[in-house]
């Protein structure tokens, strides 16, 4: 089962943000792919349904060499700046049978790579949605069942679009706080938030008890309730928190070190979630994009150096897919 965390972010010198955690049972992080413009591919497995890129972009994913040659990206930037993730939502996401008046069908894995080949703006993502595909009911043939999904975006100007397709039709959610996990809706998580209200970064204060002073336990306490376990609801709160009550970073690298932070705090260790299947669900990586400078950053599971793609001048004048391997290996810096 697919978990994930996922926000948006601005540094002190405008840079922008999307970091998001991949939580599933199996190894998701095999390399970073590189689409370039132009390039023909499949976005549906039954209508094989096929679309031109207008965009070169990279993401965590894989060029499905063995099934019909075509990116699967879990998340990824386009050469315009726009960024987008998918994360688990299952319960509340339904699809189509399949696509009506020429839209395009597109089967739910391969949504983000879709998006990033054809959309110039947020506008643009929610045209896409609303009047040029339709996501249809497709098993991946990966996984072998059809995935629920639902989808976040950004750009350069930090704004943020949620896509949530359910029984009742799209909900497009343009005016969220850039934080999204899975199940429930977003909606149901904004409405938590409300319990956590007293939550906060301050120290309480001594109080007068019965005749006696009680004094905190040393620092923190102003954050006593705040969930610590791995459920959606608990790690879309504390990482709410966490996003709207960090030190702002002051540039793009620190901005890298802050998501990654924050992300560390919803990161789930192997053995701790463990599936009806007898299986682990684990942060299989952990990535973090730049809109303005067109990076990928990422960390997985077995090497936490941190590591980047950038969509370079020189790797968009490339017209064939390219794939960047991940070390999967620890990078340790031995001082003696």
């Amino acid at each position: 089962m697919i978990g994930c965390s996922s926000f948006t972010m601005e540094t002190k010198d405008k840079k922008h943000f999307l970091s998001r955690t991949m939580d599933f049972m199996m190894e998701m992080a095999e390399q970073v792919v590189f689409v370039p413009k132009n390039k023909t591919f499949a976005i549906s497995y039954d209508s094989k349904q096929e679309i031109t890129s207008k965009h070169s972009f990279i993401g965590m994913g894989s060029i499905q060499r063995d099934i019909d040659d075509a990116p699967v990206t879990c998340d990824g930037i386009n050469d315009a700046g726009l960024m987008g993730a998918v994360l688990y939502f299952p319960g509340y996401a339904s699809y189509a049978d399949k696509a009506t008046n020429n839209a395009w069908a597109v089967s739910p894995d391969k949504v983000i790579s879709a998006v990033l080949s054809q959309a110039d703006s947020l506008n643009d993502i929610e045209d896409l949605f609303t009047k040029k595909m339709v996501i249809v009911n497709e098993a991946s043939p990966a996984l072998k069942v059809i995935p629920p999904l639902h989808y976040i975006f950004s750009d350069e100007t930090g704004a943020s679009i949620i896509i949530e397709t359910q029984t009742d039709g799209i909900h497009v959610i343009k005016d969220s706080i850039g934080v999204m996990t899975n199940s429930p809706d977003y909606h149901w998580h904004e409405t938590n938030l409300r319990n956590y209200l007293s939550v906060t970064t301050n120290q309480h204060k001594d109080i007068k008890f019965l005749g006696k002073t009680l004094k905190p336990f040393s620092q923190g306490s102003g954050t006593f309730g705040l969930p610590g376990d791995f459920t959606p609801t608990s790690r879309f709160i504390r990482t709410a928190f966490m996003k709207n009550n960090a030190e702002q970073p002051k540039d793009e690298l620190a901005g890298v070190s802050l998501a990654h932070h924050i992300l560390e705090s919803v990161s789930i260790p192997r053995g701790i979630v463990v599936t009806p299947e007898d299986t682990f669900d684990y942060t299989c990586y952990s990535a973090y994009m730049c809109a303005e400078t067109r990076s990928y950053y990422y960390s997985t599971y077995g090497n936490q150096r941190i590591r980047c793609v950038k969509l370079t001048p020189e790797l968009e004048q490339e017209t064939e897919y390219h794939e960047f391997k991940v070390n999967p290996t620890e990078d340790i810096e031995y001082m003696n």
